[in-house]
């Protein structure tokens, strides 16, 4: 099989750029796969009016990416644990996607209003998915949108096909959610790709979250938290604390494989109320 990991960052480059690249790019080795990481490499721009939200999703437009049997697109802010050796690739069972879900998203949607990113608007995207292209979105046990977090994707070779032949281009989506008045998180990447995997033909699974363990800020100012998702099924932590990426790697490295009370790291005593 010819599987690739791929990588993308805009901007001049930062300690928590190289460290990521240097991490994933040795877990590629470890599992025979390909890496490729492009670096202020104008692809998907070309494709829309808001390319920097878009040009991780280059492969869904970029033919170069074709040759591959599997590709999985891996965010900048994404970090193996250490000597990981199990290989994501062989967690697709010949769907046309693999992504984890954020499973306490829709919950703090209910509770929490972050930039207008809220229960509400999500319920009302759906119903813009329905009207529009048909699709027939998922829910958790209450009635909630589920939530798809597309740090860490991987897509088969017939996947990146359907996705090329069948999906509503990049512009088309951003209008949509542009006439419809919804806030502009809804017209970026992850939201594109939560949405169309629902299209009818295309297969995806709901992958482990241990291949996306994301550790954030949770909660507004003073009473915010560090909130840690890992655990001990944890292959990927998706570091999504702001200027994490300026970090140097032995932060990083801390927050990827030691408990919170272990990570030192490099913030103001108030942290993450800063």
């Amino acid at each position: 099989m010819k599987n690739l990991i791929y990588q993308y960052w805009a901007g001049p480059d930062k300690p928590g750029v190289t460290a990521s690249t240097e991490k994933m790019a040795e877990y590629a080795k470890r599992i025979g796969a390909q890496y490729r990481f492009d670096n202020n490499i104008i692809i998907a721009g070309h494709k829309c009016d808001v390319p920097i939200y878009y040009e991780p999703a280059n492969p869904l437009v970029d033919d170069s990416f074709d040759q591959y049997d599997n590709v999985a697109l891996v965010d900048i802010d994404v970090f193996p644990i250490d000597s990981l050796s199990e290989n994501i690739f062989e967690h697709l069972s010949g769907e046309d996607a693999g992504i984890c879900t954020e499973p306490m998203q829709p919950y703090w949607r209910q509770i929490y209003n972050v930039a207008s990113i809220t229960n509400t608007n999500d319920m009302r995207w759906c119903s813009i998915l329905k009207d529009n292209w048909g699709v027939n979105y998922s829910f958790d046990n209450e009635g909630r949108p589920m939530v798809y977090n597309t740090g860490v994707v991987v897509i088969s070779k017939k996947g990146l096909q359907k996705i090329k032949s069948t999906w509503p281009s990049f512009q088309e989506y951003i209008n949509a959610m542009r006439r419809a008045g919804l806030p502009n998180f809804y017209n970026l990447f992850q939201d594109y790709f939560s949405a169309f995997i629902h299209k009818e033909g295309f297969e995806f699974k709901s992958m482990h979250n241990g291949w996306n363990s994301y550790v954030h800020k949770l909660g507004a100012h003073p009473n915010a938290i560090a909130n840690d998702t890992r655990t001990d099924e944890t292959k990927l932590v998706h570091i999504m604390f702001r200027n994490a990426d300026n970090w140097p790697a032995d932060a990083l490295w801390r927050v990827t494989n030691l408990p919170v009370t272990l990570w030192n790291l490099p913030v103001p005593p108030n942290w993450p109320n800063d």
